[in-house]
């Protein structure tokens, strides 16, 4: 009545064991490969420059040595840290004038070049209002917030 257990039986569980954490080690590899590669895609390149880093580098790391998801996880746990804080940063307005756009915040130039843009409204370069009025030559007190400005056609009236 008392079962025994062989080594025959032993080592097919062993077997299927190893077979399912392959199965798992791999699978969890290529989503986080995934992952990384989503999220590194979508990031722009001036928070990798801000960041001090490069982006095509770790594209290619992710891509071609993912390795046990090493270069992923490396870069999910420690360079997209610094990516996010360059993006807070930036939204906080720490690195000078900006705007949001669908990837985030991006610089602006403090001023366009006299004669390079032509008259009328252009993102606020100071932050303070959506939109203000650029005379050709330099930015008036004239502002303008949501909806969006009329066209340039004409000045704003003082």
């Amino acid at each position: 009545m008392l079962a025994t257990v062989t080594n025959s039986d032993l080592g097919g569980a062993g077997i299927a064991a190893l077979i399912i954490a392959w199965f798992v080690v791999w699978g969890g590899s290529l989503v986080m490969l995934v992952v990384a590669l989503v999220d590194i895609v979508r990031r722009p390149e001036w928070q990798w420059k801000l960041a001090g880093q490069e982006k095509v580098l770790w594209l290619l790391l992710v891509i071609l040595v993912n390795i046990l998801a090493i270069p992923s996880l490396i870069y999910w746990f420690s360079i997209r840290k610094k990516l996010v804080a360059v993006e807070q940063a930036a939204a906080a307005g720490q690195f000078g004038p900006g705007q949001m756009t669908y990837a985030g915040w991006a610089p602006v130039p403090p001023n366009p070049s006299p004669g390079m843009v032509p008259p009328g409204w252009h993102p606020d370069p100071s932050g303070q209002q959506e939109w203000r009025w650029w005379d050709g030559t330099r930015w008036t007190d004239h502002t303008w917030s949501d909806p969006p400005p009329p066209p340039a056609a004409d000045p704003p009236v003082t």
